[in-house]
């Protein structure tokens, strides 16, 4: 029963996950059969209007995914977007050229054109950019096909109202049965997350209160799936909380509690993160600070419910009804005193670091969010941003030059790639050219993707829709009236292949398009034809966005990894030196600019495995993956230390002269990481190719030694460390008459050790993963770490 209990969460967490998605799955039928019913069978002169469903099943495909109302509406809203971006301009080109005189060639100029000007804006989202790609591409296209046949202005006209019936399906989609609200889906998030989290801190308390090693992995083994739950419950809470800012929804009772829940969210994670990894570092079981009066406290009601988490308060934003009790007499904090007579040693440090995770835990839960004061924390920000003034300014005129070059070769990307398509497309099927140039439309995202693995994927979707579809017409041909309702299990499916790996959403959106565009169709001629033709025009379309990609942007996604980490460990660096500064606004600052650069990582990271390898060699997945992981830790490191050394550096005037000691073992300790190396390693990952040094090499000593490498001083580390956990105790000696706060300054200082310790650990175990990619991405040479740094800086 016990295990029972205990084991069924995560997969309960998970299963919501799933059902979230197959919810978003037949919000997506429902559209598409609103789409399908008013352009097969509504009023004649709504149908006149809708004479490129085409238009429509794409513009709701691409609205409704895994979506609520809030984000619908904004979909809805980048839609008008796109149509009061391209409409005027269509209407105006064809006019003065005559849809009669506009050729093939004419046809992919103005659809390159446009799409440079469109994809050019940095302020544009990217679904405006792919409705109105989409957009231009039938406006012109279909100008070609029908000649004469097209009126400058109904034409666009027809193209605009497609996408109006899209859009407004998708609107109807997600307000029946029931409105799917962003606010209620993020508060059933959030108690699922709480749900989670308190599972796993209540199951690693038990682990760190357990007599042996062997219960207390099982129990960690146990929140293995939760952690795992928990992850996939973060990062779909990030996706869905965007619709709460289109939701009018009392706005005003959430706005300022809800800007900084991501946030809020992180600051629960870490100390559980922090506990699990305190529980890994443990020597030995049971506890050596472990007394009578420390386990009973830790064993006792009280703290079981307060690691619950039901009432914390970054989890209830939403409802003034929800009262939120105060917090009771602390009992954790009244028995630290019990910590004063403990031995201070490295055996003794996970534990110590354990009770401050715990602790911050508990003080982030019962957090009570209220908006920042203007005037101390505008002094403090003040003070915070003089001090980065001149770092700031030199990296924002960095990114906003690297961020015009990217955009422009966006736009140049988007402008040849769609031009060419349209033009090789009809060149082969006069007809069907549309769909070549729709494949690229709804393909093209901003920044580098994996352009081989998202053709394959798109092959592969569009070509089992295409079969779906034609198996379904063959069966239901004598019923065409019917033949719709097939495509509601397929649109269900493929909906949910969108977050597989195999797929992914590229190939989902092609496989339930691939199938709508035969079976939702009208007037299209025979199926096998078109499907064949189709097919066929996929390609096209794929080839030419693949070839334009290799042409403009020749980078591997390897090396996009290289310079990511590289990136980080800059970030990294900075983080270091602002800690030692005791700027703890910039720090956090900079680790939030930290955590989101290792996001990205492990995104490149994923499309780099992706990535065929040709006749280049395979990709080092396993160590970059070991480099995020480490970039990780040291992150949720870096908070857990910030947050012991705020009380650290926090003292009463009396003790003025000890904390002064206090700060000044702190700073030696914090030279530590500053001379870690982490610039040299950042500069080993700026290096092109060790064979661009070669001529430099041969001309001192012909060979590098890699094994020469001067390691990070771990044994000196470790000196360092204890010489500081011998002043700690001289210090914590001088603490009269507060025994509490002495064991609060005990389990803060010893905490402070361990992330310090901890931290070269990390920083070692990344350094050993460069070393590994080195030697595989060189194997027939030998380098010298310490000689390429010195070259690099010549």
């Amino acid at each position: 029963m016990g295990v029972k209990m205990v084991v069924a969460p995560p997969y309960g967490h998970a299963g919501a996950i799933w059902r979230e998605r197959l919810g978003s799955a037949l919000r997506t039928a429902i559209a598409c059969t609103i789409i399908g019913c008013t352009a097969l069978y509504g009023p004649q002169h709504i149908r006149y209007q809708i004479q490129y469903p085409s238009v429509a099943y794409v513009t709701a495909i691409l609205i409704v995914s895994d979506v609520t109302l809030g984000t619908t509406l904004r979909g809805s809203f980048y839609a008008l977007c796109a149509t009061v971006l391209v409409l005027p301009s269509s209407i105006l080109c064809l006019w003065a050229v005559g849809p009669p005189r506009l050729t093939e060639g004419g046809a992919a100029a103005a659809v390159a054109l446009s799409s440079f000007l469109v994809a050019l804006p940095e302020f544009l989202p990217v679904l405006v950019k792919r409705l109105a790609f989409v957009q231009l591409v039938i406006i012109y296209v279909g100008a070609v096909v029908r000649g004469g046949g097209a009126d400058m202005v109904t034409h666009p006209v027809h193209i605009a109202s497609c996408t109006a019936l899209g859009a407004s399906a998708s609107v109807l989609a997600l307000i029946l049965p029931y409105p799917r609200l962003a606010v209620s889906e993020v508060k059933k998030q959030f108690q699922l997350y709480t749900e989670n989290a308190s599972e796993r801190s209540r199951l690693y308390m038990k682990a760190f209160l357990s007599e042996d090693k062997t219960t207390a992995y099982d129990l960690i083994s146990r929140g293995e799936p939760m952690a795992e739950s928990g992850a996939k419950l973060l990062d779909h809470i990030n996706h869905i909380q965007e619709g709460v800012k289109w939701e009018r929804y009392r706005m005003r009772d959430f706005k300022r509690t809800f800007v900084k829940m991501e946030d809020r969210l992180s600051d629960v994670e870490t100390p559980i993160k922090g506990m699990k990894l305190a529980l890994n570092s443990l020597p030995s079981l049971p506890i050596d600070i472990m007394n009578p009066d420390l386990k009973t406290v830790l064993q006792s009601d009280h703290v079981d419910q307060t690691l619950k988490l039901e009432h914390a308060k970054c989890f209830v934003p939403f409802d003034e009804a929800v009262t939120v009790p105060e917090q009771k007499d602390d009992l954790f904090n009244k028995s630290l005193h019990t910590l004063t007579n403990t031995p201070q040693t490295h055996r003794n440090l996970p534990a110590y670091f354990f009770l401050s995770c715990f602790e911050l835990l508990v003080h982030n839960s019962s957090m009570t969010p209220k908006p920042e004061p203007e005037s101390e924390s505008g002094q403090k920000a003040d003070i915070g941003q003089e001090s980065g003034t001149e770092d700031q300014n030199c990296t924002g005129t960095r990114t906003r030059t690297q961020s015009s070059k990217q955009r422009v070769v966006f736009a140049l990307k988007c402008s040849i790639s769609l031009g060419l398509a349209v033009l090789l497309g009809m060149f082969f099927d006069r007809k069907n050219g549309y769909w070549s140039g729709l494949t690229i439309a709804i393909s093209l995202v901003e920044g580098r993707q994996p352009i081989f693995t998202v053709a394959n994927a798109r092959v592969q979707g569009t070509a089992i829709g295409t079969v779906y579809g034609v198996l379904g017409s063959c069966l239901l041909n004598e019923v065409s009236e019917i033949r719709f309702i097939i495509l509601l299990p397929w649109i269900v499916i493929t909906s949910l292949l969108q977050h597989s790996r195999m797929f992914g959403e590229s190939g989902g959106i092609s496989a339930v398009i691939g199938a709508l565009l035969i079976l939702g169709r009208k007037n299209y001629g025979p199926t096998k034809d078109f499907a064949i033709a189709r097919l066929t025009e996929v390609s096209i379309g794929l080839l030419c966005m693949v070839v334009i990609d290799i042409i403009l942007e020749p980078v591997r996604a390897s090396t996009l990894v290289k310079r990511q980490v590289a990136k980080c460990f800059g970030l990294l660096d900075d983080c270091f030196k602002t800690i030692s500064g005791l700027n703890f606004l910039l720090v956090k600052e900079n680790i939030k600019n930290l955590k989101s650069d290792i996001k990205t990582l492990k995104n490149l990271c994923r499309d780099a495995k992706l990535e065929p390898s040709f006749f280049f060699l395979s990709f080092r997945g396993d160590c970059y993956d070991r480099v995020e992981r480490s970039f990780t830790k040291m992150v949720d490191l870096m908070q857990i230390m910030i947050y012991n050394m705020e009380f650290l550096v926090s003292s009463d005037s009396d003790e003025s002269r000890n904390q002064k000691e206090v700060q000044e073992h702190i700073n030696r300790s914090l030279e530590m990481l500053k001379e870690t190396g982490i610039k040299r390693l950042q500069n080993i990952m700026s290096v092109k190719s060790i064979e661009s040094f070669k001529r430099q090499l041969q001309e001192q000593e012909g060979f590098l030694d890699l094994e020469s490498a001067i390691p990070i001083p771990t044994e000196s580390a470790t000196k360092d460390v204890d010489v500081f956990l011998q002043h700690m105790e001289d210090v914590t000696d001088k603490i009269q008459g507060n025994e509490d706060r002495k064991g609060k300054t005990i389990l803060h200082l010893n905490s402070f050790a361990f992330c310090i310790q901890r931290l070269l650990v990390e920083i070692e175990d990344v350094e050993n993963c460069i070393k590994e990619i080195i030697r595989w991405e060189n194997p027939s040479r030998q380098i010298d770490f310490n000689k390429l740094c010195n070259l690099i800086n010549k």
